[in-house]
């Protein structure tokens, strides 16, 4: 816990993907981006006023590491950083389906391996929604850490199971799915303009969850609800 004590943390982000970008955004002192395709990361560290390399072996230098890369490539990035950081230094695995090995943990002990699983979206985020993170540890001190490295996300942060983060998102996404596609059906059926529809899936209804996920559904929206819920107690 006393890695760079008393200075400002130093953060090095592996895939300048949609979730790494937030990540960037979130992150404050000094920031590195790592990624295979250099445009792609030198783009998204000059705009958030980092400095980007190709060489993985720079994690050295690191006492943040976010590995946000996809699910089939983070096994094999995490192999191959392990030698390379430093002691102290905190690892966070943001790949939903895919865990930490516990080769790695056990061939590096003095490093802090943590899952950090959302249960969210990148594209939500970007809207302004708010993720929750669960990180993988019972250890307070390393989620202060954390979130004093992405103050702008703090509140996400939380020490929880990472393991109901998947079940957790498979769930949402085939209700919403579900759902969505039952409105456009019905709205075609209606016949209603194609504009009216797109409005309806990708205005009125998010904005509806949100509200209800927020309590600041209006009197219309509420009775909806109190109807619905009757109709649940009745079957």
């Amino acid at each position: 816990h006393t890695f760079r004590e008393g200075k400002t943390m130093k953060l090095v982000l592996i895939g300048p993907g949609q979730l790494g970008r937030h990540l960037l955004q979130a992150a404050v002192g000094e920031r590195l981006v790592i990624g295979k395709i250099a445009e792609d990361a030198e783009r998204l560290a000059h705009a958030a006023g980092a400095i980007w390399t190709a060489d993985k072996a720079q994690v050295v230098d690191g006492d943040v590491i976010a590995v946000a890369v996809p699910a089939e490539e983070t096994c094999s990035v995490l192999f191959e950083i392990a030698k390379n950081v430093p002691s102290g230094a905190l690892v966070l695995n943001f790949a939903t389906a895919v865990s930490i090995p516990d080769e790695i943990q056990e061939s590096r002990p003095d490093v802090h391996w943590l899952e950090a699983k959302m249960v969210g979206s990148a594209v939500g985020m970007e809207h302004g929604m708010r993720c929750a993170i669960a990180l993988g540890t019972t250890d307070t001190i390393l989620l202060e850490r954390v979130q004093k490295c992405f103050p702008s996300l703090s509140d996400c942060f939380l020490l929880a199971d990472p393991t109901l983060a998947p079940k957790t998102n498979t769930m949402a996404t085939k209700a919403a799915l579900r759902a969505a596609i039952a409105l456009e059906e019905e709205l075609t059926a209606c016949q209603m303009p194609q504009p009216l529809i797109d409005a309806a899936l990708g205005c009125a209804f998010p904005g509806v969850v949100l509200s209800y996920q927020k309590g600041t559904l209006g009197g219309f929206a509420q009775k909806i609800v109190q109807q619905i819920r009757a109709q649940s107690d009745n079957i």
